[in-house]
């Protein structure tokens, strides 16, 4: 028997682990006696909340609309890639709400619009209005649930709601206007980016766990990394700190949120911004190329650059010889 309960507490303990260490959403709020409420019912005297939610629920269905416009364009056009991206950012918005809206008018959807001669950049414009929209119209209920009840059900629904929204899974759709020009040197030694940075590394080694491996990783502190250092590239474009920020929001994006593509890219502004950089940004981006993404001619030359300018990890540099070689063989 006491065998039996020791074996319990166990299995508890490691699936509590386990859960901690995957990228879930955060659990929904419960309500009077545990319950967790599918209908947050509107109160029909208070035309300030039914205008806030009507406001909310008419942002979300047309970031929806906006989402399935561009998939289907780039189903049209048979770019999977950013296909796959706009699928990534529709489950982020449909997984984000866990509830419907009780005592709202209805809202009917836009119709659907013909794809013939479409900009793509236009189209992205159309979403990304959408998408912020959609977030200041969730921003302006919180406050009002905020000012109005303080820690009430409806508050903690809403910003639950804000926290199920994961901003990795939210893309710009162009790498040039998420990711800095190739051009920018760090050359200032900015005291707030130094600080910026600082905070970012903290969060990003504490987000590791304990045991540094996935089952302990807290993806909460990563993103908040991520974020901060993404902050500190847009904001301080010339620190000295750019090239290693790069660096680790290639690590962020590959390691614990499997966005590959973003990823290689984060990887070569560091070198592209700091040539000297004693990180191995180009090993990690060949490793993208060559084990995830299957691009043998982009993998061979980063393998080549790692060859040539990282020879301060030669395990590394041994790795790259041995896979030019069986690359090319194939």
């Amino acid at each position: 028997m006491k065998r039996t309960i020791t074996a319990t507490i166990l299995s508890t303990a490691l699936l509590s682990l386990l859960l901690t260490g995957c990228n879930v959403k955060p659990a929904e709020p419960r309500a009077e006696k545990g319950k967790v409420l599918k209908l947050l019912v509107v109160d029909p005297e208070n035309p300030a909340e039914q205008a806030a939610a009507t406001g909310v629920e008419a942002a979300r269905i047309n970031y929806l609309y906006r989402l399935n416009v561009l998939k289907s364009y780039y189903r049209k056009i048979g770019n999977m890639d950013k296909y796959n991206w706009t699928r990534d950012e529709i489950d982020n918005l449909d997984t984000a709400q866990t509830f419907t809206w009780g005592g709202l008018p209805e809202i009917i959807p836009p119709k659907g619009e013909s794809l013939e001669n479409a900009d793509e950049r236009l189209l992205v414009e159309y979403l990304l209005a959408a998408r912020k929209s959609y977030l200041n119209a969730v921003a302006e209920l919180a406050d009002f649930y905020d000012r109005k009840s303080p820690g009430s059900y409806k508050a903690r629904r809403i910003h639950n709601m804000q926290m199920r929204l994961f901003p990795e899974r939210t893309y710009m759709y162009f790498f040039d206007a998420e990711i800095p020009p190739a051009e920018l040197k760090g050359l200032e030694v900015i005291p707030a980016a130094e600080k910026l940075y600082a905070k970012a590394l903290k969060l990003h080694e504490k987000g590791k766990g304990i045991l540094r491996i996935f089952i302990t990783t807290d993806y909460g502190k990563q993103r908040e990394a991520l974020i901060f250092f993404l902050q500190l590239v847009n904001r301080y474009p010339h620190s000295t700190k750019n090239a290693l920020a790069a660096y680790y929001i290639g690590e962020i994006y590959k390691e614990y949120f499997n966005k590959n593509l973003r990823a290689v890219r984060w990887y070569q502004r560091a070198w592209q911004w700091d040539p000297n950089i004693l990180k191995p940004a180009r090993f990690q981006a060949a490793a993208v190329w060559d084990l995830r993404l299957k691009e043998k001619e982009k993998a061979i030359k980063c393998y080549k650059l790692v060859i040539k300018h990282e020879q301060f990890n030669m395990s590394n540099v041994t790795f790259a010889h041995r896979r030019i070689r069986e690359l090319m063989e194939k």
